[in-house]
């Protein structure tokens, strides 16, 4: 094993040492003693009571305590807003691309729409955004499971509870840093069953640990529920007969929580350095993430490298993807506190004012039993005895009939109109402060239609007010996805099929392997494609262009989401008499009658005349007589109409023939085209050659001539009369 380099200043101790897990379990104290500090356990089970409907910290036997929760309403709108719509993806590469790596990218997409929709990651969506409007912060994890899809494995999202979570080092103002903290850190209670047989090396050492999950406060949520007045019902003799039959020392509940032990998840940036082999230094974990498992200070149960990639791919190919240096891990804040990145939320501005309303609820209705529950005056002296005065039909003698007068109901004072003033002004405030609206605020004037416009306004200025929200779920989906396509570049090592619909509405299969598909991309979100969108909208909007003409029938249908609107298409493109045909059909009428009866339905009326007329198209009674020989077999010799027959066969053969005799009569002129253009090239080869040889011969001639001159020169200077210099000869004679 090469040589470990760990400094001082590392978090953990190095792998194998004793103290590695003592120090985790330290790490985890500091940050559930910074949650207690700061009170989030007391402020998240608080919004936990007011949600489950019990915003009141004690119950009284006096006073009728009334509640109406209009926090449950505010959540579950907000929530089914944010999530009315499967979000749409963009994934676009970094820099320029070839056509393969776009259809990559496209491959991208529809990889993470269809795991988007197999997977269900809607409904965590519908979790995450209950927890961050319940909690204030919503946590996701998104790791590779190979149990998933029976054991070829699959990418999971993973809702966390704001319980079982924390940072380290604590102090951190934005949850977009969270990938800046040295530690993150995920807690739960876990089977000792499924540990031993997950590590059995180690199942002695593994043992329940119910005080510590009771410290922790994982599982206080679970006894808080809608009603828990019939403690000894039912189902507890039905526990206590079980106990008896089976001889059980221990109750129930303390067999459960003797099966349960803390499981701790650390993972922490880890700087140690190894030799590489040719002399230098490398990080011993990959993008320097270290991944430990623990249950117990001195039970380690994994201490490893970065489990996020793929140990069998190349280092240079493994940095191209996203968790290649990154925790798996995403937090957004619904609503933003700059200063504490556990955020803050609607419920601590909306807790007040429902309780006021509560409280308005509770004393209106103890005024409303109050005056429903009047009291008889009946005086001493009147001589009737209390239980002579009943419902039941009777007979009172009073002394006298002045004392008769004296028996009365007492009156009491009428309820205040105050209350309910009070209510409509705290309901008011409340959905002020709260941001969402009724959908009966688009009512005007008693009237029970809605326009559609109204209806996009309001939906406009919800989404202006969640604007915030919408952008934080959105970064929490665009998390999401690029971890996903992570994995899939780590993780989808063999062929797998996805699913699309091509550019014409159909499914297509295609074959991808995640790891063919390394890029580097950028992963997006289609803004608003989450939000909900009016179908009376589209509706009205689709009615208003058909009639200005701007699309067809078939989209109307669409637009319409019509029933069997693809029957609807079909007999539209058949035309008028297209449902009659398949009437017909049904009936059994042959198809050459139906095919006919089409031919006369489209033809034009002046030319379907002229075409009887010439004998071009038989009348009705002539194609029956047609039809009806071939059904009863019979082969009618008519001489004048096969004379005929033969006749229009001739024309036929003529017109062909002419039709020929003219297409070749085309070919050979252009064929003669090409042969003159081509006998006008040569020519123009041959002048140009001719023009070059006369240039040659002329040179030739010239040359000649200078020649003949120069020689003509010469003899006549060589054999001039007199004296010849050049010869030097004596003309003595003597």
């Amino acid at each position: 094993m090469a040589d470990e380099k760990q400094t001082s200043y590392e978090l953990i101790p190095p792998e194998g040492d004793p103290k590695v897990g003592k120090k985790c379990f330290q790490v985890l104290g500091v940050v559930v003693a910074d949650k207690i500090r700061i009170g989030l356990p007391e402020k998240w089970r608080r919004a936990y009571q007011v949600r489950r409907n019990q915003p009141w910290k004690a119950k009284s036997t006096k006073v009728p305590l009334a509640s109406a929760n209009l926090l449950y309403t505010h959540t579950q709108r907000t929530v089914n807003t944010m999530t009315d719509n499967n979000p749409t993806f963009n994934v676009t590469a970094i820099g320029e691309t070839t056509p393969e790596q776009a259809d990559i990218l496209a491959d991208m997409e529809r990889a993470a729409e269809q795991w988007w929709n197999d997977q269900e990651q809607q409904d965590v969506l519908e979790t995450s955004c209950l927890n961050g409007e319940q909690y204030d912060i919503a946590i996701e994890k998104v790791i590779f499971n190979p149990e998933l899809e029976f054991g070829l494995g699959e990418v999971e999202t993973i809702n966390i509870d704001p319980f079982c979570f924390g940072w380290y080092p604590v102090k951190l103002a934005d949850a977009r840093n969270l990938q800046n903290r040295d530690a993150l850190l995920y807690f739960k209670a876990s089977s000792v069953r499924k540990l031993r047989a997950d590590f059995p090396s180690l199942a002695d050492k593994i043992k329940p640990c119910s005080d510590l999950i009771a410290e922790l406060q994982i599982e206080e949520r679970r006894e808080i529920t809608g009603n828990k007045s019939d403690r000894g019902g039912l189902m507890v003799r039905l526990a206590s007969v079980i106990k008896e039959v089976m001889n059980f020392v221990s109750s129930a509940g303390d067999d459960q929580d003797e099966e349960e032990t803390i499981e701790l998840e650390l993972w922490v940036r880890d700087h140690t350095r190894i030799e590489d082999g040719n002399g230098g230094m490398k990080p011993k974990y990959t993008g320097e993430i270290r991944y430990l498992r623990l249950c117990a200070p001195d039970i380690v149960l994994e201490d490893r490298d970065n489990p996020n990639i793929n140990k069998n791919l190349p280092d240079d190919l493994a940095r191209q993807t996203y968790l290649y240096d990154k925790f798996p891990f995403a937090a957004i804040n619904p609503v933003k506190d700059t200063s504490n990145a556990w955020g803050m939320g609607d419920y601590e501005q909306l807790d007040p004012l429902l309780m006021e309303i509560n409280k308005a609820i509770s004393q209106f209705i103890l005024e409303k039993d109050r005056t429903t529950r009047k009291k008889l005056v009946n005086p001493k002296d009147s001589g009737v005895e209390n239980e002579d005065l009943s419902n039941f039909v009777s007979v009172i003698r009073p002394t006298s009939k002045l004392t008769s007068e004296g028996i009365r109901w007492l009156e009491p004072p009428a309820v205040s109109a105050d209350y309910q003033a009070a209510i409509a002004l705290f309901k008011e405030l409340f959905f002020l402060i709260s941001g969402t609206f009724d959908i009966d605020q688009a009512q005007a004037g008693g009237r029970d239609v809605i326009a559609y416009k109204a209806i996009a306004a309001l939906l406009e200025r919800s989404a202006t007010m969640n604007r915030g929200k919408i952008r934080a779920y959105q970064r929490l989906i665009r998390e999401r996805g690029r971890m996903y396509v992570s994995h899939l570049m780590n993780y989808y090592t063999e062929d797998r099929w996805i699913e699309y619909k091509d550019a014409a509405g159909k499914r297509q299969s295609k074959k991808i392997n995640g790891n063919k598909m390394i890029l580097p991309v950028r992963f997006s979100v289609v803004s608003g494609s989450t939000m909900p969108v009016s179908k009376v909208q589209h509706r009205e909007e689709a009615v208003e262009l058909f009639r200005e003409k701007a699309i067809d029938q078939v989209e109307l249908l669409d637009r319409l989401d019509w029933p069997n609107r693809q029957e609807v298409v079909d007999r539209m493109m058949q035309g008028p008499l297209g449902a009659l045909m398949q009437k017909l059909a049904t009936a059994g009428m042959p198809e050459q009658i139906q095919g006919y009866l089409q031919e006369i339905s489209t033809a034009d009326p002046k030319k379907l005349a002229k075409a009887i007329d010439n004998g071009e198209f038989p009348t009705f009674p002539q194609f029956m007589q047609q039809i009806m020989a071939e059904i009863q077999g019979q082969n009618v010799e008519d001489p004048a109409k096969t004379m005929e027959l033969q006749e229009k066969e001739a024309e036929a053969l003529k017109a062909k023939a002419e039709a020929e005799k003219i297409f070749a009569e085309k070919e050979l002129t252009a064929a003669k085209i090409i042969t003159e253009q081509v006998n006008q090239q040569v020519s123009l080869a041959g002048v140009e050659f001719d023009k070059q040889t006369l240039e040659i011969e002329r040179a030739k001639l010239v040359k000649d001539i200078e020649k003949q001159a120069a020689d003509t020169v010469a003899s006549a200077q060589e054999n001039r009369p007199g004296f010849n210099d050049r010869k030097i000869k004596s003309d003595n004679k003597k």
